[in-house]
């Protein structure tokens, strides 16, 4: 047995694959620390063999109380079902579940629970229904961290996320559409009740609708959709958020300006086929504390115009201390931009200017 996505393992002793139990030096011989699945010595690849008992090796794990868990299963056979004793190991902190992996938590009649785990990851798996993600979620009273990519096929509908005590939230979804003339999936729907969220990295052009509580303890967010409805109401349950990290349309930097950001102090923009630069001006002067500012030029096909403002935005005349533009492209507009900027931060420190590789100097 070897993995199949590399030949170089073929050679490798068998007894290496068949056993990715890690003991930790420092606990009693019974115990452990980790069980990985997902490395290159565990074999699970597309020629792992169909019968291949991993559900033992995650029963031994939990009999012998493995706190990390690394599961990634990519052979030709359709997705597998772990041991439920997985669902009540009281010693597991960290869990990844990667692609022919079927989530399926027992059912409300048995006693399961994960009353230490604190960092979940799932990959590319299917899912048995939304009960049972529902009740896994349910089950872990100290979850902090949930990292999320979705496919196609993952077998649900509505994605609900409530989990009381998470802080993070990384949620990618790759099922977006081919083209504007595709069927948008208009009963799928993203649900968010996470109050005590700081971080939320969000990555979703599926089109997909979303229901989204309020997040007063959001402190960083890294946002990337291309339905306005969508980033509406990300950001506005998210105005007292610290930093920003944005990838946008012409219309959504147009709705952030009529927002108040008044603890933003770190913002980065990238903007995907807009001329952003009219709007960005508006929304730094609802940014009074913003203290790092960091700009990605649009592409040289698209007209860049803007109009100085009647009133210089406070964060420039107070407070911003670092600027970053990156592919600066040197056209005149782009200079009459930049030289605005300098030219009224008061408290700049640091400023960083990334020439556009593909800009012809001669």
């Amino acid at each position: 047995m070897y993995n199949g996505d590399d030949d170089e393992g073929k050679d490798q002793d068998l007894s290496d694959l068949r056993n990715p139990l890690r003991r930790r030096s420092s606990i009693g011989e019974d115990d452990l620390e980790m069980l990985d699945f997902g490395s290159r010595s565990s074999g699970l690849g597309r020629r792992c063999p169909s019968d291949a008992n991993v559900g033992n090796w995650v029963e031994k794990a939990v009999d012998r109380g493995v706190v990390v868990v690394k599961f990634t299963l990519r052979w030709s056979a359709g997705p597998t079902t772990l041991p439920k004793s997985l669902y009540t190991c009281e010693t597991l902190k960290e869990l990844t579940l990667s692609n022919k992996v079927l989530v399926d938590f027992p059912s409300s009649s048995s006693p399961s629970c994960l009353p230490s785990l604190e960092i979940l990851q799932l990959s590319c798996v299917v899912y048995n229904d939304e009960e049972s993600f529902a009740r896994f979620l349910s089950s872990c009273p100290v979850l902090g961290t949930l990292i999320v990519e979705r496919k196609k096929s993952d077998n649900l509908t509505n994605f609900i996320v409530k989990v009381p005590t998470l802080w993070m939230l990384w949620y990618y979804n790759t099922t977006w559409l081919v083209d504007d003339t595709d069927v948008v999936d208009s009963g799928s729907c993203l649900v968010i009740d996470t109050p005590a969220l700081i971080k939320f990295d969000v990555t979703d052009y599926s089109r997909h609708s979303w229901s989204i509580g309020n997040m007063p303890c959001l402190e960083e967010a890294y946002i990337s959709v291309d339905c306005l409805s969508i980033f509406d109401k990300i950001i506005t349950a998210s105005s007292a958020i610290l930093s920003l990290v944005l990838t946008f349309e012409d219309e959504m930097l147009v709705r952030c300006r009529t927002l108040r950001f008044s603890r933003l102090f770190r913002l980065s923009v990238d903007p995907s086929r807009s001329n952003c630069v009219e709007p960005l001006l508006l929304l730094l002067g609802n940014t009074p504390k913003l203290e790092e500012l960091k700009f990605a030029s649009e592409p040289e096909d698209i007209p860049l115009s803007w109009s100085q403002p009647s009133s210089i935005p406070e964060c420039l005349s107070s407070h911003l201390k670092i600027f970053e533009w990156r592919y600066y492209g040197h056209r005149e507009e782009e200079e009459e931009f930049l030289t605005y900027i300098l030219a009224n931060s008061k408290c700049l420190k640091t400023a960083t200017i990334s020439l556009n590789p593909m800009l012809d100097l001669e």
